[in-house]
C-alpha cells in the first residue's frame, strides 16, 4: 500500500486523497442519518434582546421570504461535488488523460454528482412536507447551526430543529448582530411565512 502511494504523482495523490476523505465522511453521515444522530439538543433559556438598530423584524421578513427550503450549495451537496471530483479525477489519470482533461472531468463528476444528491435530497424534503409538519411549530425549539448564518440582514444559514418528532434542516436568518457558526446551539424565536427560522444563540448556563 505503501509503495503504490509513493509511485503516485501529487495530483494522483491529490485526487485520491479527496475522493477517499469525502467517501468517508459521506458514509459517516449515512450512518448518523440511520441512526438518528446528528443534532445536539441544549436545553437552556435565551433571553429577548432587542433587534440591532434600524434591522427590525419586518426587515428580516423581507429578506427572508425569497428564500427558504433546500439550497443547492449544503454540506451533504458539497461532499458529493468532491466524492465525484476526486475519484473521475483519479480515474482519468489511471486511464492516461492529461491532467486539464482529468481536472475538467473530475469538475464535471463532481458537478453531476451534486446536482443527483440535490436532486435526491429535495424529492425527500418534497414527500416530508406532503405529511402533516408544521414548521411553524419549530418555534421554541432548539437545535444547531448547520450552516452558518450572518448576522442580521447579512444573509441565510441553516439550522437542523426537531419539528413534530422529526428531524428538520430549515433555512434561518438571525436577529442579532453577531454570526453564528456551524455547531452553535440555537432556539427558534419565530418562524417566518416563508418557513424561514429566526433563531438565537443559546448561552449555556443562563437558565
Amino acid at each position: 500500500m505503501v509503495g503504490w502511494w509513493t509511485s503516485l504523482r501529487l495530483v494522483e495523490q491529490f485526487f485520491y486523497l479527496v475522493g477517499f476523505l469525502s467517501t468517508l465522511i459521506l458514509f459517516a453521515q449515512l450512518v448518523l442519518s440511520l441512526i438518528g444522530l446528528g443534532m445536539h439538543d441544549v436545553d437552556a433559556d435565551v433571553g429577548t434582546p432587542d433587534t440591532p438598530d434600524g434591522m427590525g423584524m419586518d426587515h428580516l421578513d423581507a429578506s427572508a421570504q425569497h428564500s427558504s427550503g433546500l439550497g443547492m450549495i449544503s454540506f451533504r451537496t458539497v461532499i458529493a461535488f468532491m466524492v465525484g471530483f476526486g475519484w473521475a479525477g483519479a480515474i482519468a489519470l489511471e486511464q492516461g488523460l492529461p491532467v486539464i482533461l482529468a481536472i475538467a472531468a473530475a469538475l464535471a463528476a463532481g458537478t453531476v454528482f451534486m446536482v443527483v444528491v440535490y436532486w435526491l435530497m429535495r424529492s425527500i424534503y418534497k414527500l416530508s412536507d406532503s405529511g402533516n409538519v408544521d414548521l411553524k411549530n419549530a418555534a421554541g425549539q432548539s437545535g444547531t447551526v448547520y450552516l452558518p448564518v450572518p448576522p442580521a440582514g447579512k444573509g441565510m444559514g441553516q439550522v437542523q430543529v426537531t419539528v413534530q418528532g422529526r428531524l428538520r434542516e430549515m433555512s434561518c436568518v438571525t436577529d442579532g448582530d453577531a454570526a453564528l457558526p456551524t455547531g452553535v446551539a440555537v432556539r427558534v424565536v419565530k418562524v417566518l411565512d416563508g418557513g424561514t427560522a429566526v433563531v438565537r444563540r443559546v448561552e449555556v448556563g443562563n437558565e
